[in-house]
């Protein structure tokens, strides 16, 4: 049994107090359980990379993935105008029902803003590679360029893939560099209470494809805080 936006429906169960396992399958059987209580958490519980990084954030924000809306609630405490964006309607509702005052339904890859809308953009929680591929992730940042003002940043999380002894991730890696694809470029599904979601790509970046990224459109890297996750602070030129 298949089902759309697994990922929105698991969110609003968790929020309505109707917990169940979310898990992501990679296309080599890989299976990880996804901990939705930290989407929810407040400032105090976000990483030390996230606070280091959020400290660059300046004027307008475009929050890309916005999910449970922890990053624009805590932004909108501190007096920032904060955009969030995501394609899921259940997690846009959750915004909206705790307090995130300015949401849009839209695809980190066809962002439809005017030029120089923002000061800063985020994407936290590996949301730098939700467009899936080198490709697609390169898209992103040459719009992101024409719609965050000179001078602004991009706080950009992802996980550094190489960056494991886990066999499973390096076994994976080998098999994508046999079928022409960076090691961090995932082929990923949810599942859900029996049903499972269509297959989708996300793309974690080691540093070295990450410079090449912005070499090409227009970015640098200011400065990286290493965590689980890291958050790169990209600044436009």
């Amino acid at each position: 049994m298949t089902g759309k936006d697994l990922f929105g429906k698991a969110f609003m169960d968790f929020y309505k107090g109707r917990p169940h396992a979310l898990k992501l399958e990679r296309d080599d059987g890989y299976v990880d359980e996804q901990e939705l209580s930290q989407y929810f958490n407040g400032y105090d519980d976000f990483p030390v990379c996230e606070k280091r990084a959020l400290k660059h954030a300046s004027g307008r924000v475009l929050d890309i993935g916005v999910g449970a809306g922890r990053v624009a609630l805590h932004l909108q405490s501190k007096g920032f105008e904060v955009v969030g964006i995501d394609i899921s309607e259940n997690m846009l509702k959750i915004c909206r029902d705790r307090g995130v005052k300015n949401l849009r339904r839209m695809s980190a890859c066809d962002l439809r803003f005017k030029r120089n809308s923002f000061d800063t953009a985020i994407a936290f929680c590996n949301n730098f590679g939700l467009c899936g591929n080198m490709w697609s992730v390169m898209k992103m940042l040459e719009r992101l360029h024409d719609i965050v003002r000179d001078g602004g940043v991009f706080l950009a999380s992802s996980i550094n893939p190489i960056r494991t002894t886990n066999m499973a991730h390096l076994r994976y890696h080998d098999i994508n560099r046999a079928r022409g694809r960076p090691p961090g470029q995932a082929t990923l599904r949810d599942m859900y209470r029996g049903m499972k979601g269509q297959w989708w790509d996300l793309l974690m970046v080691t540093r070295p494809e990450l410079k090449g990224l912005c070499d090409r459109t227009g970015w640098t890297i200011d400065r990286t805080y290493k965590g689980v996750m890291d958050v790169h602070v990209l600044r436009k030129i």
